[in-house]
């Protein structure tokens, strides 16, 4: 089925853990069928209006029964698999619970300027980002002080429209919640062209030299977070690849012996 096919699902009461967190969960087998990884942002269709939201998987338990359910339907259409939505995006939507919603992936459409413009894309976002593991106390009242920091560095540059994103991702430990940032590798690179100290951070890799400069930039706003490199993205090639700058010849090697 295609990337920007639509999928019917029956809407669920959100998980408690889950209540206020803007956020919905579907099963991993209709994420895969989306193209789409935790913290997508998609978009949810209802009776009365649409609205975009971070998207994450169902909790594994929850996708056993939803599983088991299926089975039992020998059709097993994806319209009998579930949705867990909150209160306040289900009565803004305009559906209840045991009603069905269409869910689609949507990313800003770079060949179009115009503003709220949206297209349904079969490109995967992640697949040039640098993703950042994160953590902080209360990521719910965070985040939007995280997307406006992240903003100002993408007007900063010039590239609002280069894709940029933080979500959670569903941990929580002794009051820290645990969340991830996207950052496009385009944005980073430029940031870096008109930032030099970033080269100056004690740090082995440039991913990393970045991340302990934005760190300090957040707790300058005194915004207590940590935070550290958890994927880079590198080209796919096969063997190894020599710097030309930085090799021994054969004077060298005589010089050793």
């Amino acid at each position: 089925m295609a990337d920007n096919s639509g999928f019917s699902l029956k809407v669920l009461e959100n998980e408690i853990q889950d209540k206020d967190r803007q956020i919905v969960r579907i099963d991993s087998e209709i994420m895969h069928m989306l193209n789409i990884t935790e913290g997508a942002i998609v978009n949810i269709i209802g009776p009365k209006n649409s609205t975009s939201i971070i998207c994450l998987s169902l909790h594994p338990t929850d996708e056993i029964k939803d599983n088991k359910n299926n089975n039992k339907n020998s059709n097993k259409n994806t319209t009998d698999k579930i949705i867990r939505i909150d209160a306040k995006t289900r009565d803004f939507i305009g559906t209840n619970i045991g009603d069905s919603v269409t869910i689609m992936k949507i990313v800003l459409a770079e060949n179009d300027n115009r503003p709220g413009k949206m297209n349904i894309e079969s490109t995967d976002d992640t697949a040039n980002s640098i993703i950042i593991n994160g953590s902080c106390i209360n990521f719910d009242r965070e985040r939007p002080k995280i997307m406006e920091f992240l903003g100002s560095l993408q007007k900063e540059v010039h590239m609002d429209s280069i894709y940029c994103k933080c979500y959670a991702n569903g941990k929580k430990t002794l009051g820290w919640d645990f969340f991830h940032v996207a950052l496009d590798l385009r944005l980073v690179q430029r940031l870096i062209e008109i930032h030099p100290e970033i080269n100056k951070q004690e740090a082995a890799s440039l991913e990393e030299r970045f991340v302990l400069w934005l760190y300090a930039k957040f707790r300058k706003r005194k915004l207590d977070y940590h935070m550290k490199v958890s994927e880079i993205p590198y080209e796919s090639v096969t063997g190894f690849r020599l710097n030309p700058n930085d090799f021994r010849n054969i004077e060298d090697m005589e010089s050793m012996r």
